[in-house]
């Protein structure tokens, strides 16, 4: 039975893990800090958040919540500029903080900076070649393999972040004979990646999953992607290989948990059933990120 009706979203929110927040102190205006998020998804009965930042790593951070709150805040680290690129030692350093996924790059990884339309990071009033993990032939560089190599040592779930979805497919398809196991690919809808159908079916068919971000549907984000859309790919790669997340954080937006709520909403408005919204807001989450 599909409804969107409060009882019916409180329970789903129940035991859902949000796999993808961004929480203060950071660089550009949050509603929650990692605390205060926390918090409040710990009052809402969920399972786990996942937190970013675009300029340093987060699995420090969510250490110090699960201590203080008892709640588990899960973290890693974001292979901009700032921390080196693609620096295989930055991604040893985070394993010894508990790390659980590694992002490559985003607002500096030279796809965004070709492509996103809205100008809102610091970086993009440079002039500068940005980050990709392709070298002039095609073929990934010698740093990204070593990357990828020190990921699938410690475990790490790999995020495919801002790379164009060129980039992604290639990057997961060596991936996983290097022993990777765990792939998202953040917003495939946004306008700076705009993954074709095709696309999205050739990257999980290769082993990783789409996260779907309600972020998209807003202004913030050029009103990339409506519910229909999500409910398309949905039905064009399966609920077994997609997560819906929020990309949550911004004060220009809703707080996270909201746009959490209303995600599961619309879904469940659109038709999609409860049992397909519980494997992507609940089942795949646990299982990326091995949690009972």
């Amino acid at each position: 039975m599909t409804s969107s009706d409060s009882g019916s979203i409180d329970q789903l929110v129940q035991g859902a893990v949000d796999t993808h927040m961004h929480t203060a102190p950071g660089a550009f205006p949050r509603h929650d800090t990692d605390f205060s998020a926390a918090r409040t998804a710990k009052e809402h009965g969920m399972r786990a958040i996942v937190t970013k930042n675009h300029h340093f790593e987060t699995a420090s951070r969510a250490q110090n919540v699960r201590d203080e709150v008892g709640f588990t805040v899960l973290g890693g680290i974001t292979l901009n500029e700032w921390v080196g690129g693609l620096n295989h030692h930055a991604v040893d350093g985070v394993a010894n903080f508990d790390a659980d996924i590694v992002w490559m790059p985003s607002i500096t990884a030279a796809n965004h900076l070709e492509n996103a339309a809205v100008q809102m990071f610091e970086t993009e009033e440079q002039e500068k070649a940005g980050i990709s993990v392709l070298d002039e032939d095609g073929e990934l560089t010698i740093e990204t393999l070593a990357v990828l190599d020190s990921i699938a040592e410690h475990g790490l779930v790999v995020g495919l972040s801002h790379l164009s979805p060129e980039e992604a497919i290639a990057l997961v398809d060596e991936a996983t004979s290097r022993g990777v196991e765990e792939f998202l690919v953040q917003h495939p809808h946004a306008e700076f990646l705009d993954y074709s159908h095709d696309q999205m079916r050739t990257i999980t068919d290769l082993g990783a999953t789409l996260e779907f971000h309600y972020i998209c549907t807003s202004e913030m984000m050029g009103n990339a992607a409506t519910v229909d859309d999500f409910v398309a790919a949905v039905d064009a790669v399966g609920p077994e290989n997609a997560v819906m997340a929020t990309d949550g954080g911004a004060t220009a937006n809703p707080p996270a948990m909201e746009q959490f709520e209303s995600f599961i909403g619309d879904m469940l408005d659109a038709g999609v059933p409860e049992a397909d919204v519980e494997t992507m807001v609940k089942d795949n989450p646990k299982r990326i990120f091995d949690l009972d």
